[in-house]
């Protein structure tokens, strides 16, 4: 058992306890809002809308991977209670509760009170980590797990109870990257740290077995798509890195990780804060502060071999451990200044003092950031887009005879939303009109047999300024624009019947749009294809 503190008879729990009840609520207030999904959700949510339990094993199609226990959760979900965006988000939500629930138990049982109302804190006040926690996807339960597999491998050892981490170990790793992840180092301590050493290592079989499977069924066909390998390319050190080259490219990442996903400003300095609660909370277990500080440098080395992505939500599961770390370091800091102060100790309580305020502008920079979230941006559509709106509007007035014409990253927004068997298309700009295709957008409706065009326009990313207007005037000179639609700052409805006159080239701004700027002619043509899953 970990050693008994002075502050844990009275009080130590009940404080960090609140914290995490006023984030659960918060999650669950925001929850309720049923926001829209949006891009990387739809992609998810048309995997699990039309696979099978068995077809959701292998390779997923739009890009996606996920563990198979979670996607199969969330299939039941989709089954039981059908596409509603609340019962949808359920799941990550509850991982998101559960996150909190797991901080005040590694607070109550490590740390003193100060450690554990801070981490209580960050975990509730995390912006990415909140925020993921209400996105229909795996990330909520790689945060989970972040922080729960490591804290019960120390349990383990002071338990004695080896055989019940491996077995979690190996169960967490369908549900959760993150549970797979951390699992190596956690490993690693459970068996250095462990009096019988092949004792501790023989439940290993367990969770090696259960890897294997995982592999064949989700990550060996993860890790062989052409498509999310190009994606996440930039992810990793630029190949043939030798050793200097990764350490500096791994470096180069502290700043942006800090920002996204651990939320916070600081920069270098949240990392360094947390080295030094793991190198300075000397009353805390050894194997403690060993394990978690273990998790990020793991990160690290699983990205310099090329293993595991170091981007923004791909490493949010090395966030919870960094959050140990600074935690750690208020219990340091706390401990500095509750020393009296004598001759001896004063410059002791001073540095304590100091590294409390450096710490509480920390801790505030997290808030303020997580708190401009919720009050801001959550009720909005991620980027601005209201797929749902938009989508369902130009569904609504759907008549024999309509296709659908709409960017790469919008066609998810129609295969979720409007879920109909009305042909697609999908639009481009080419600005070299050497590289224009055989048939205009023109031709091409008219050989589809189309008597209207639904037009989206939403999520915009890699697409060029000047697509939309090019867009809209190439349709207008086709036929008459017989309905806009803007929904949100982003989302664009427009539906046009190519049997009447042309309503002649036309912008957004002079449809209703005001705030959308016209950028004028462009050079090119609009590159037409049917619309297909990759």
């Amino acid at each position: 058992m970990p050693p008994s503190r002075p502050d844990r008879a009275r009080g130590h729990l009940l404080i960090p306890s609140l914290v995490a009840a006023a984030g659960a609520l918060l999650l669950i207030h925001q929850w309720q809002w049923g926001r829209m999904l949006w891009l990387d959700e739809e992609m998810i949510a048309i995997n699990l809308r039309d696979r099978s339990f068995a077809q959701l094993a292998g390779r997923l199609e739009l890009g996606q991977a996920a563990p198979y226990g979670w996607l199969a959760a969330q299939r039941a979900v989709f089954l039981a209670f059908g596409p509603d965006e609340r019962a949808l988000r359920a799941l990550p939500l509850a991982f998101g509760v559960a996150l909190l629930a797991v901080a005040v138990w590694v607070g109550r049982r490590w740390m003193t009170r100060s450690g554990a109302i801070t981490l209580t804190f960050l975990c509730a006040a995390g912006q990415w980590v909140s925020f993921h926690a209400l996105e229909l996807k795996h990330y909520s339960a790689d945060t989970c797990f972040g922080l729960l597999l490591p804290a019960l491998a120390v349990w383990a050892l002071e338990e004695d109870r080896l055989l019940a981490w491996w077995i979690a170990a190996a169960v967490a790793q369908w549900f959760s990257n993150g549970a797979l992840f951390v699992a190596p180092v956690c490993a690693l301590v459970v068996v250095v740290a462990s009096g019988n050493k092949v004792k501790a290592a023989l439940p290993g079989l367990i969770w090696l077995a259960s890897f294997v499977a995982n592999y064949v069924l989700t990550l060996g066909p993860a890790r062989s798509s052409e498509f999310l390998q190009h994606f996440w390319a930039n992810a990793f050190p630029p190949p043939g890195s030798g050793p200097l080259a990764t350490i500096a490219w791994a470096f180069a990442q502290i700043s942006p990780l800090a920002l996204k996903p651990i939320g916070s400003g600081f920069g270098v300095w949240f990392w360094v804060a947390a080295g030094a609660g793991f190198w300075l909370a000397r009353r805390t277990s050894p194997v403690f502060r060993s394990v978690f500080a273990l998790v990020p440098l793991s990160g690290i080395v699983w990205a310099a071999v090329r293993l595991v992505p170091m981007f923004e939500r791909l490493s949010l599961w090395i966030v919870p451990a960094l959050y140990v770390g600074v935690a750690l370091a208020a219990d340091a800091a706390s401990a500095m200044v509750a020393r009296p102060m004598q001759s001896r100790r004063g410059a002791a309580a001073v540095a304590g003092a100091i590294a409390w305020c450096a710490l509480a502008v920390l801790l505030g920079d997290v808030a303020i950031r997580g708190a401009t979230y919720v009050a801001i941006d959550a009720p909005i559509a991620n980027h601005d887009v209201d797929d749902r709106g938009a989508v369902r509007w130009l569904a609504r007035q759907r008549q024999p005879g309509d296709v659908w014409v709409t960017t790469h990253n919008a066609l998810p927004a129609i295969w979720w939303y409007a879920n109909d068997d009305a042909p697609a298309f999908e639009v481009a700009l080419e600005s070299d009109p050497d590289g224009c295709g055989a048939l205009e957008l023109g031709e091409t409706l008219r050989r589809a047999g189309a008597t209207r065009a639904l037009v989206y326009l939403g999520f915009g990313h890699h697409v060029p300024p000047a697509f939309d207007d090019v867009l809209v005037a190439r349709l207008g000179s086709l036929g008459r624009v017989a309905g806009y639609n803007r929904v949100g700052e982003n989302s664009h409805a427009l539906a046009v019947d190519l049997r009447d006159a042309a309503t002649g080239p036309i912008t957004l701004g002079e449809l209703g749009s005001p705030g959308h700027p016209s950028v004028g002619a462009a050079a090119g043509c609009i590159n037409v294809s049917p619309a297909s899953r990759w």
